[in-house]
């Protein structure tokens, strides 16, 4: 079974991403979007922010869970360690997941343009969107500006293994069960490492691809995602809309927006409908 699972924090931006998110969940599954999917709540976001036990969010329908932060997890207290909780929010979760389910990570402002019925990872792959890698992680090979980088914690020089993708990322249950401490521990090493503090923002990224590469798992990329402001909308293609870096729906100053200047595509669309219901 598929099982799609974003990441959110305690916010009053979160709370209407995921009811959108929720909302696009409905649309593609109908009432199959109760089983298929669950929201992750870190019930904190920094080191000393405040903690919650529970939230008032309208997810129609949907499941969530209250997760515990990176912080039980990590030894170290740099707040940046919060982008870890895309992989650490489930870490209590993996129990209850059959080993065969597939979970698809997904960054919360993230959403399902349709139901999706592209390639699905086996017991040693990861179906991932690899946009990111030449957009700015470079370290999928020796010819990479930022490959030095990670070559202090890579375990073998064979190489095809990794390719700087990410999110939304396609794993069965078993795999990430196997690898999931050495993902935080190695996403931990990255934030507490030397270099600046905008690569130790994409830490788990970058985790992710060690990790695989260590583990002779192979990433497999696809062009799934619609970035809007990276990438051009490709209706066959792409099952995801990925709004992080959208100037037009722009999470950070929603919902001051003029709908009716939204552009005339799946995604806009259905934002708009989401809006006016």
């Amino acid at each position: 079974m598929i099982r799609y699972i974003p990441i959110a924090i305690v916010s009053e931006q979160y709370k209407w991403m995921a009811n959108f998110w929720a909302y696009c969940q409905k649309k593609a599954y109908g009432q199959n979007a109760i089983p298929n999917s669950l929201v992750a709540i870190v019930n904190q976001n920094t080191y000393n922010s405040n903690v919650y036990n529970s939230v008032d969010w309208e997810l129609l329908g949907l499941p969530y869970y209250m997760s515990p932060p990176i912080w039980n997890y990590v030894n170290s207290k740099n707040d940046l360690c919060v982008v870890i909780n895309v992989v650490s929010a489930l870490k209590p979760l993996l129990k209850n997941f059959d080993d065969n389910d597939t979970l698809v990570l997904c960054d919360m402002d993230m959403v399902l343009l349709k139901p999706y019925n592209g390639i699905l990872p086996d017991d040693n792959t990861i179906i991932c969107y690899d946009g990111y890698e030449d957009w700015h992680m470079f370290i999928a090979n020796k010819e990479k500006q930022n490959y030095n980088k990670i070559v202090p914690y890579l375990k073998h020089q064979d190489q095809g293994y990794m390719n700087g993708g990410f999110v939304p990322i396609f794993i069965k249950a078993k795999l990430l069960k196997k690898i999931i401490d050495e993902l935080i521990a190695t996403a931990e090493e990255i934030v507490e490492s030397e270099e600046d503090p905008p690569w130790k923002w994409w830490s788990c990224m970058t985790a992710l691809s060690i990790v695989c590469h260590n583990n002779k798992i192979k990433m497999v990329g696809q062009d799934n995602t619609y970035i809007p402001n990276f990438n051009e909308y490709n209706q066959d293609k792409h099952y995801f809309a990925h709004y992080s870096v959208d100037p037009i729906f722009n999470k950070r100053t929603f919902p001051n927006h003029k709908i009716d200047e939204y552009p005339n595509n799946s995604f806009y669309n259905v934002i708009k409908e989401w809006i006016v219901r």
